[in-house]
């Protein structure tokens, strides 16, 4: 025989979690919303430039796609940019990029994408960029700064990874641009 009307015990336990899903779903979906990205939480870069120009001294060298260098550059900047990275509101300008690329004080990798590329964070900034610019000597290098452009313009800010050693270590070792030793502490 069905017990019709039968209702179960409250539990303090199953409305703990009814909420807790409720809020997370919530904070998971404000998030989404505001970076536009549904992927916010992932911390993995995993993309390919067309191409990678080291500005050394003020002199542009085109890293050719296909080759040992482009395939190195290309696997440091994506483990680079994976994990943790912390955005700020520091920008670069045009007049700074011009002297990435032209002053003899400094050096500057840029990674152009085929397709504008995402870059998982929870700011809404780097969603759509297709150069991304390292400075390894000079001005905001030792903040370990990436900057974003989307169609040659700078985006806002810049995010900050944990290290550009392993570009110093590389430039230095293979000898594409006496980098030096370069304090990124």
């Amino acid at each position: 025989m069905q017990n019709v009307g039968v209702r179960n015990d409250p539990s303090i336990l199953r409305l703990a979690l009814i909420v807790v899903v409720v809020v997370a779903i919530l904070v998971y979906t404000i998030i989404s919303f505001a970076t536009g990205d549904f992927l916010w939480f992932s911390n993995s870069f995993r993309e390919t430039p067309n191409a990678i120009v080291l500005h050394c001294y003020g002199e542009s060298i085109e890293i050719d796609p296909g080759t040992f260098h482009f395939s190195k550059l290309k696997e440091i900047m994506n483990e680079s940019m994976t994990g943790k990275k912390r955005w700020d509101s520091l920008t670069m300008s045009e007049q700074t990029y011009l002297e990435y690329q032209t002053s003899p004080q400094m050096i500057m990798l840029e990674f152009f994408y085929p397709e504008p590329v995402r870059v998982h964070s929870t700011y809404k900034f780097y969603s759509n960029v297709d150069n991304l610019v390292v400075p390894i000597k000079g001005r905001h290098a030792q903040t370990k700064a990436v900057f974003g452009q989307a169609n040659g313009i700078p985006t806002g800010g810049s995010l900050h990874i944990d290290s550009i050693d392993e570009f110093v270590t590389y430039l230095n070792n293979m000898e594409l641009c006496p980098v030096g030793i370069v304090n990124t502490n």
